[in-house]
């Protein structure tokens, strides 16, 4: 597909990193209210995103990468519920029908802020630009990151919480600016 205008298209990776930054507090937030511990929702995440980043040629474009990724990472907290079996935190099913209702909310406000995402993915400088696409498209551990770039896991681990802060900012911004418009 070829695009009149250079600056409106990006590579599929770039979109990929894109779509994976926008949606990862809703993911963390979407896997913590179902497993109910930090640490395994961490976990969970991790393997959700990996799972997105191997699976990314059977993403349909066009469709709601939203709704694709909260699936995927549905499955992977039914598959964590498995594996991990006695640890697990049960839910009534009342409880069940009230997280699964907030998933529509949840994915109808997350495709809302993904062209703003992008506008203020074009805006990092590229070194930050090219740190996210490694760590969300790519899915390199940060301490691989770091090893390659020759500086601590947690300066990378810095980096990386300022730049998201500075693309929710940013995020945040436009919304308001197009609420009021």
């Amino acid at each position: 597909m070829s695009h009149s205008n250079p600056s409106s298209s990006s590579p599929p990776e770039q979109d990929l990193a894109v779509e994976m930054a926008s949606i990862q507090p809703r993911l963390y937030g979407f896997i913590l209210k179902r497993l109910a511990d930090r640490e395994q929702t961490l976990e969970v995440l991790q393997r959700t995103n990996l799972v997105l980043c191997r699976k990314q040629d059977e993403f349909e474009p066009g469709s709601s990468f939203a709704a694709w990724a909260f699936t995927i990472a549905k499955f992977q907290v039914m598959a964590w519920r498995k594996s991990e079996g006695a640890q697990r935190l049960i839910f009534t099913d009342d409880v069940n029908q009230l997280l699964e209702r907030s998933v529509d909310q949840e994915i109808e406000s997350v495709d809302q802020r993904i062209p703003f995402l992008r506008h203020c993915m074009e805006r990092l400088k590229r070194q930050d630009r090219n740190l996210i696409q490694e760590r969300y498209r790519d899915g390199i551990p940060i301490a691989d990151i770091a090893n390659a770039a020759s500086k601590s896991a947690d300066a990378v681990a810095m980096q990386l919480s300022r730049i998201r802060a500075q693309l929710r900012d940013c995020v945040r911004m436009k919304l308001e600016t197009e609420g009021q418009a």
